[in-house]
């Protein structure tokens, strides 16, 4: 049996397919439809995830609206047209709005997937890791 609900699962699936689609289109120098197709397949993925209320109450705290206002103008400049800037700026809302969460993240990962803390100890990787783990910060 499974502890989630039908919608949860869906959830999943589409904030799977819309990181999959902005890693495609930042692999494809920042190819705009895909990089909107990602943006929208991964907010509908989060809404169904958390629920439409505590999406909204994530994404419009206080605290958050610094990170809130680039995401959603990154969006925007994507779909306009400047694929580029909008992904830099969104890049920067989304380091702003999950970067609490960053270090479980990681963690979770060394402990789960086989190699990833092998990898994640070489050099260039090694140094983000660490600076990612200097920026935890507990919630207030």
């Amino acid at each position: 049996m499974s502890m989630l609900s039908d919608s949860r699962k869906i959830g999943i699936g589409l904030c799977g397919i819309g990181i999959s689609c902005l890693v495609l289109g930042a692999c494809l120098l920042c190819e705009r439809t895909l990089l909107a197709l990602g943006n929208v397949a991964f907010l509908f993925g989060l809404g169904l995830l958390l629920g439409p209320s505590k999406t909204f109450r994530f994404f419009f705290r206080k605290e958050k609206w610094q990170g809130s206002t680039a995401y959603f103008l990154g969006i925007g400049l994507i779909i306009y047209g400047w694929s580029v800037v909008g992904f830099v700026l969104e890049l920067y809302g989304v380091w702003r709005l999950f970067a609490a969460f960053l270090p479980n993240v990681l963690n979770s990962l060394k402990m789960a997937v086989p190699g990833f803390s092998t990898a994640m100890n070489t050099w260039p990787l090694s140094t983000i890791c660490s600076y990612v783990y200097d920026q935890r910060r507990l919630p207030v």
